[in-house]
């Protein structure tokens, strides 16, 4: 049994996992014979000669990464060979239902020197299905490759979310996050990079949206261990009604990170009094010659802004609405899918309008 009281999660216990029967993997039809890519049901595991150390990143937990590698229902594992780079993205969408409620998801991908990949996946469920997610996805970007990874969780308010995704970023290697959270009853989503080499770079942008009674952990952390390596956190979120998010964002520079820079920056628009909102941004630091800063800030609306467009003939909730979509949609135009961003769009406005 789980508890987890920052989120108010008490004696929780994993449901029983049936089989994921829906095809998940799109937009495959251009891939190259040399890359592999398979569903991690269906084939060996390509990661174990590649495998790296995580126990200085504790993700979501072991009880977490130790299910999903011991009872995985879905995913994928690709490797990129050197030198390959796929023009188009590898998208997965993961639709939950009442026949299909579980989706535990296991995605390891292997990037060779010089390669590149944008990997996008979509978790979204019923409106009525009390369903459950549980992921773990692992990046082994090698010298000078370049790793995307979009993921968008919609979940419907009766479900539970936990995802966990760790990167190990090698010598000028990149990997960018971008995480969206809109949904779920209870959810947990944890981002770690470990910038290994030289000049190795990591970025995450996220947004994320709380309204009814919704509880969120969102923990980042990228830790630096190779000289002149790079990281950026940039987080936009907002808080309505009786929501609760805690937010934990780690600059971490271990010794030889000589010449480093990390920036983090979180910023939150509080729409209403009873929601709850902890910010715990932290800077760690073993090498002297680094540069690291952070930010946080919340706050309501800015009423000058509220003003003009109400003005303007607007209602309160189409002024609000209005402003937090100026406030997401670079992030959310980092999305490789029109009809991706038109879908986020559209739950945002969902959420905010209509509640």
């Amino acid at each position: 049994m789980i508890t987890w009281r920052r989120i108010g999660l008490k004696d929780y216990v994993f449901p029983d996992i049936k089989e994921y029967t829906k095809e998940y993997l799109k937009n495959i039809n251009n891939i190259p014979v040399d890359v592999k890519l398979n569903k991690i049901t269906e084939c060996a595991n390509n990661a174990e000669n590649h495998k790296f150390d995580i126990s200085e990143v504790p993700a979501l937990g072991k009880e977490f990464t130790s299910f999903v590698e011991s009872s995985y229902n879905s995913g994928i594992s690709i490797y990129l060979p050197q030198n390959i780079k796929l023009k188009s993205p590898i998208r997965l969408e993961f639709n939950m239902d009442d026949k299909n409620p579980t989706v535990v998801d296991h995605n390891i991908i292997i990037a060779e020197p010089n390669s590149e990949v944008t990997i996008v996946i979509d978790y979204n469920s019923d409106n009525k299905t009390k369903t459950f997610h549980n992921g773990f996805t692992k990046v082994y970007a090698k010298e000078d490759s370049i790793v995307n990874i979009v993921k968008i969780q919609r979940i419907n308010d009766h479900s539970y979310n936990f995802d966990s995704n760790i990167a190990l970023v090698k010598e000028r290697a990149i990997v960018n996050w971008i995480s969206i959270e809109l949904g779920s009853s209870i959810s947990g989503s944890n981002y770690s990079s470990i910038l290994q080499d030289m000049a190795s770079e990591s970025n995450l942008h996220s947004i994320y949206l709380g309204d009814g009674t919704r509880k969120m952990d969102l923990g980042y952390t990228m830790i630096h261990k190779g000289p002149k390596s790079l990281s950026t956190i940039e987080t936009k979120g907002v808080l309505k009604d009786k929501s609760k998010k805690i937010f934990r964002g780690d600059l971490n520079f271990k010794r030889g990170a000589r010449h480093s820079k990390g920036s983090e920056e979180e910023y939150v628009i509080l729409l209403d009094p009873t929601v709850k909102s902890d910010s715990i941004p932290a800077l760690l630091c073993d090498e002297d010659d680094v540069e690291g800063d952070h930010a946080v800030s919340a706050g309501k609306i800015d009423e000058s802004k509220l003003f003009y467009l109400m003005s303007r003939g607007l209602s309160e909730k189409e002024s609000k609405k209005l402003i937090v979509e100026a406030s997401f949609k670079p992030i959310i135009e980092k999305i490789p899918y029109e009809d991706l961003q038109k879908v986020i769009s559209h739950e945002v406005e969902r959420r905010l309008i209509n509640g």
